[in-house]
């Protein structure tokens, strides 16, 4: 150890090295915005428990259909084979990092015939025709990282590999979502569509018993014409739901790698209220390990960190071992037969920055700002990561608030419609009575279907503002 501080001391003081030029401050990671409030008035509202969503998340809605259509995307959808391709990438980089650790030991053979000019200002072989043979079967190089430019380059493309790993299970995450999204929609698009044909029943016997009246002479025109108008709109609100699920039904195939006509993947399951999804106990304090986006932008900062190190090892001498051992000679005879024309070298290389134009500087300085760019974009996605668990939150709770509400005016809707029909059978009421009713009471059941789901995406929003199943913990080191 002693021997090496003095060989660097001496290289140091021979090297005439470039300065690293003035120092900058470098951004900091923030810490966890406060949230205690915001989930402190969460505890009192849904329950807490002390695991977060597991990573099979999906299941919680009981859901085949759902269940396997996010498992088809996540095998077969090309952009997320894409994102898995570059992982892989990132890891044979770390491989090819990983062997600048360690020298390299190669072999060359080289066969040359060559003339010397007679006017050459090479005066002892004027004329002179020559056959050189090399044979080197042993050719040793080794990086001497007396500054840990080697390390800090592996630590590097490391951390590099682990954030793109995170950026790939956030892709997951981000493609389950999409596809919850996506079907849910089709379910209510679905259900709505159902509810639209019985209104357009509703609102063709209702023109036909307002046009009959007009015929009979028991009302004016009007009537008829504004039944023939509710008729046409509610025949547009069809047409629109129709065109809704079948775009719908397309892009859901998309996500999960198919063409449109693909159907068998897409058995629609009737849509159900949800109970209150629970929050972890530890909710706090795990988010920044649970939230692949946070983990991916913290490891992109800290594979910056090491790029700095390896700038600043360019300041300093690059000292490399060089050795070779082999059979060099002019006469092919002697190659194998004489034991003068064995050849051998070895000893250190060593390189000395001493002006390079501010090059050297220019980078670290690249390297420093991009380490800067990378803490502020962490700090950036902690910031939306808090306000995306508290948006979730509010959200879910006004979709809890309106679905009350909206279940007791369709049971207010159906109750009305069921003693319109009681006075019409007794022939007290008008005979429009009924049909009256029953389409109020659809109405309220559309508006009841689309609160529904959006409920459920409410809860998908507040499992990926959780991470999804996420844990960093459990994020395999591409080194090992």
């Amino acid at each position: 150890m002693q021997s090496r501080s003095l060989l660097i001391a001496l290289l140091l003081s021979t090297s005439g090295c470039a300065w690293f030029g003035e120092e900058s401050e470098r951004a900091r990671m923030n810490a966890m915005p406060d949230i205690g409030h915001t989930l402190q008035s969460a505890r009192t509202e849904r329950p807490f428990l002390d695991e977060w969503p597991r990573q099979n998340w999906w299941w919680r809605f009981n859901d085949a259909t759902l269940s396997r259509l996010i498992e088809t995307a996540l095998a077969d959808n090309p952009d997320f084979k894409a994102t898995e391709a570059r992982l892989r990438q990132s890891q044979a980089m770390v491989d090819a990092q990983a062997a600048e650790l360690y020298p390299t030991v190669d072999a060359n053979i080289s066969f040359s015939a060559q003339r010397y000019s007679a006017n050459s200002v090479q005066a002892k072989f004027a004329g002179e025709n020559f056959r050189q043979l090399l044979i080197n079967p042993l050719i040793l190089r080794y990086h001497l990282d007396f500054w840990g430019r080697d390390e800090a380059s592996l630590q590097g493309a490391v951390s590099r590999s682990l954030a793109v790993a995170a950026e790939t299970a956030d892709a997951k995450l981000l493609l389950a979502v999409a596809v919850a999204g996506v079907y849910f929609d089709l379910q209510a698009a679905t259900e709505k569509l159902a509810i639209a044909e019985d209104i357009v029943g509703d609102h063709t016997a209702l023109a036909r018993l307002e046009q009959a009246r007009f015929d009979n002479g028991l009302s004016g025109e009007a009537p008829a014409l504004q039944a023939r108008i509710a008729l046409n709109n509610a025949k547009q609100q069809q047409a629109s739901l129709q065109a809704e699920r079948e775009l719908q039904r397309h892009l859901l195939a998309a996500l999960t790698g198919k063409g449109p006509d693909v159907e068998q993947i897409i058995q629609i399951q009737p849509l159900s209220a949800l109970q209150p999804p629970p929050l972890p106990a530890d909710l706090p304090l795990h988010l920044l390990s649970r939230r692949p986006d946070l983990t991916a932008a913290r490891l992109h900062a800290e594979a910056a960190a090491e790029e700095i190190k390896v700038a600043e090892t360019a300041f300093y001498p690059d000292v490399n071992l060089i050795a070779f051992t082999g059979l060099h000679s002019v006469d092919l005879a002697d190659i194998a037969l004489q034991g003068s024309s064995l050849a051998y070298a070895v000893g250190p290389s060593i390189e000395f920055p001493i002006f390079e134009g501010g090059r050297l500087r220019a980078n670290l300085s690249y390297q420093q700002s991009s380490y800067d760019a990378a803490v502020e974009r962490y700090n950036a996605s902690l910031v939306h990561a808090v306000q995306e668990v508290a948006d979730a939150l509010s959200r879910w709770r006004e979709l809890e608030a309106r679905l009350t509400e909206q279940a007791q005016s369709l049971a207010n809707a159906e109750t009305n419609n069921r003693l319109g029909e009681s006075l019409a059978r007794t022939g007290l009421g008008d005979q429009s009575k009924p049909l009256l009713t029953r389409l109020q009471a659809n109405r309220e059941r559309l508006l009841l279907t689309a609160l529904t789901a959006e409920q459920r995406k409410a809860a998908v929003r507040i499992i990926k503002a959780l991470g999804g199943g996420y844990d960093a913990s459990t994020q395999t080191n591409p080194k090992s």
